[in-house]
């Protein structure tokens, strides 16, 4: 069913640009441009932006959740004395909890970072 829709928008582009093949350049000469001001952009991001933005890209994929899922399951599970191991962190798990909340700290932080250097290009582009 999307094929059909797909084939559709395709034809009516393909009619459009044989009416008028100006508004085609004008409009592939904004595209490049677009990738150009985003590929300088991307150039001019120093280490520490390029690390936020790693950090908020992994954080935005469900293997993140994955991962939590199965640090804070082990955490808990070593944590009841089951698995021949002492706790170390006995329940109500207040390392644990510590840790979690430094982590919202810094991911929070990092994807402020990362928003904030969009909202200035962003600004750039406008202007």
């Amino acid at each position: 069913m999307q094929q059909g829709s797909m084939n559709e928008e395709e034809k009516q582009y393909s009619d459009y640009e044989d009416d008028n093949p100006a508004l085609s350049k004008i409009i592939e000469r904004n595209i490049r441009t677009i990738i150009r001001l985003r590929l300088q952009a991307a150039n001019k991001r120093n280490l520490q932006d390029r690390i936020a933005d790693s950090i908020t890209s992994f954080s935005g994929h469900i293997v993140f959740v994955y991962v939590h899922l199965v640090w804070f399951g082990a955490w808990i599970v070593l944590n009841t004395g089951r698995m021949g191991v002492h706790p170390f962190d006995p329940f109500p798990y207040g390392l644990l909890t510590m840790v979690v909340s430094l982590e919202a700290i810094f991911l929070s932080t990092f994807v402020l970072i990362s928003q904030n250097r969009l909202s200035e290009e962003s600004e750039y582009r406008t202007n």
